[in-house]
């Protein structure tokens, strides 16, 4: 029933999601993004009433002017269905308690989302960080010290914007985005510190290895900016399944 709820429901929150949540700063010059041409009263179709400097993916403006699903139910809503059931069953099988798997199934549906969004229109909207935050509740009993959730979000936050500075000082560009580091330093107030460590080096591998085959294919290339969040959402579920305990363990003891 879960899977059932989870799997349909992230297709059918993601189309039903209001287009304003995806509305996204312009260029400095006040242009509209790549693809948003003039309508035919001469404004661009990128931007929204009084949104001002604010713009819509045109991808999403296409797909809901045409009464398009923008994730096709097909076969996507099977696909998550069957993720959230292999994870459900596994974390019943595995032991612990009901309040747990739902904690969980409801981070990774957040989660989910957010790569969605990432993945089709590079906008992840801020509403979805806000419930990452309020998720964290959930798993504060899991901590030893009750300041291992504030230190945990203050380590994400530290650690990609460390590595947005460094990106800035090797490339002149930076290397995250402002929703990847949302996304760190909200997992990190989920995980505390030793879990915001390990999905931050399991999305690094996961995402180089991505880049890494896509540019092998020949669909990609070096200089492309691929969205990381997929790759966070498969390190997640990685460290919800089998990594969650790994805190105690000497060696990933923080």
């Amino acid at each position: 029933m879960l899977a059932v709820l989870f799997g349909n429901g992230s297709v059918v929150a993601f189309n039903r999601i209001k287009a304003s949540w995806f509305e996204d700063w312009t260029d400095e010059d006040g242009g509209a993004p790549e693809g948003a041409g003039p309508d035919a009263s001469g404004q661009h179709r990128g931007l929204s009433a009084g949104a001002g400097n604010k713009v819509l993916p045109p991808a999403l403006l296409e797909a809901d002017a045409m009464g398009r699903q923008r994730l096709p139910s097909t076969p996507w809503k099977y696909a998550f269905t069957g993720c959230f059931a292999i994870t459900g069953l596994y974390l019943a099988i595995r032991g612990g308690s009901l309040f747990y798997e739902l904690a969980v199934l409801c981070v990774l549906f957040i989660v989910l989302e957010m790569a969605i969004a990432d993945q089709l229109y590079q906008v992840v909207p801020d509403q979805f960080s806000i419930m990452l935050a309020i998720s964290a509740v959930a798993f504060v009993d899991y901590h030893e010290q009750w300041w291992e959730p504030a230190a945990g979000a203050a380590l994400g936050f530290g650690i990609s914007m460390a590595i947005l500075l460094l990106g800035m000082l090797l490339f002149r560009s930076g290397s995250l985005g402002g929703a990847d580091i949302k996304f760190f330093t909200c997992m990190g107030l989920i995980t505390g510190r030793t879990g915001i460590v390990i999905i931050f080096i399991l999305t690094t591998l996961m995402f180089a290895v991505y880049s890494a085959v896509r540019i092998a294919i020949g669909r990609g290339s070096i200089k492309d900016r691929n969205p990381m969040l997929p790759s966070a959402c498969a390190a997640v579920t990685v460290y919800f399944l089998f990594l969650f305990s790994a805190g105690d363990l000497l060696i990933f003891e923080l």
